[in-house]
């Protein structure tokens, strides 16, 4: 981040105003610092966010940064949580797609799916589903291994109600498909036109009636109730020390005996150092039980 006017007091200026904006992200949107030191990546996201709330602060772009300019900044967001999800979305935007890491998904496929639909009824939940394409990959699987007459479905739930938008839509560009398995695609995924002629693909009803999805921020709990499948996926590495663990201890607990807690490769270590025992069922592929 940068500013063409900087001094030594603008830029303890800004380094208050970004003080002030971690500690309310912390605190509404458990976005933060783990061991009181965000890390880079997370820094530069916070910094390009930064950087438009700088340019609503100041009267132009090249006007020095004030003492009180910052105070009133601060003061504002703190009372417009939507101008402060704005900025949480901006940091936490990334990349999804069908089957992401497929080795996990087809592991989840081979090793588990088939043994918990054995059971009367089966609930799922993906939590930070942002656009829907994890949510429907789960809703896949058990569609897929599902019994005659088996009560199962999956709740997809986001802070982002234009994420959500997408999500109830169910259409996506053809490229965010490409990992899925052949035999899936032919019977849950099907080409929708489009005036633009552009590649799309739409997900089948078959698969919508099995699918329902839930504004929610995660900081705030999970939907009621127990689930036999939690996928949560790259929304940990967002989260400060305290508001992990309150979350990693909600996932665990939403599970029902036996049920399994996927999250994405890097975050299963910060589980297991909060004391959470994780089970390999293949190669790289760690599952957390309740």
């Amino acid at each position: 981040m940068t500013d063409r006017g900087a001094d030594p007091e603008s830029d303890a200026l800004r380094q208050r105003l970004l003080a002030a904006v971690l500690e309310l992200l912390e605190r509404h949107h458990g976005i933060g610092s783990r061991a009181e030191r965000a890390p880079r990546w997370l820094m530069a996201r916070l910094e390009t966010a930064f950087d438009r709330l700088l340019d609503a602060v100041r009267p132009h772009p090249d006007a020095a940064l004030r003492a009180e300019d910052v105070s009133r900044a601060i003061v504002e967001l703190g009372r417009d949580p939507e101008r402060l999800a704005e900025l949480a979305d901006l940091v936490r935007i990334g990349e999804t797609c069908f089957f992401r890491d497929a080795p996990q998904w087809l592991a989840l496929r081979d090793r588990v799916v088939p043994r918990l639909m054995q059971r009367e009824r089966v609930r799922a939940l993906s939590v930070g589903c942002s656009t829907g394409e994890e949510t429907w990959t789960l809703a896949m699987l058990l569609a897929e291994a599902a019994r005659s007459g088996q009560s199962h479905g999956v709740v997809g739930m986001d802070r982002s109600e234009a994420a959500l938008s997408t999500a109830r839509e169910g259409i996506y560009p053809e490229q965010s498909a490409r990992s899925v398995p052949a035999e899936l695609a032919a019977r849950y995924l099907e080409r929708h036109e489009n005036a633009l002629a552009e590649p799309l693909v739409r997900v089948s009803d078959e698969l919508r009636s099995q699918v329902r999805f839930v504004p929610r921020n995660a900081t705030s709990g999970l939907p009621p109730g127990s689930y036999e499948i939690i996928i949560c996926k790259n929304l940990l590495i967002y989260f400060s020390e305290h508001a992990g663990a309150r979350l990693a201890a909600e996932l665990v607990k939403s599970l029902s005996e036996g049920g399994v807690l996927l999250v994405a490769r890097s975050e299963v270590a910060r589980l297991r150092a909060l004391g959470y025992r994780a089970e390999t069922i293949a190669p790289g592929v760690s599952l957390f039980t309740g």
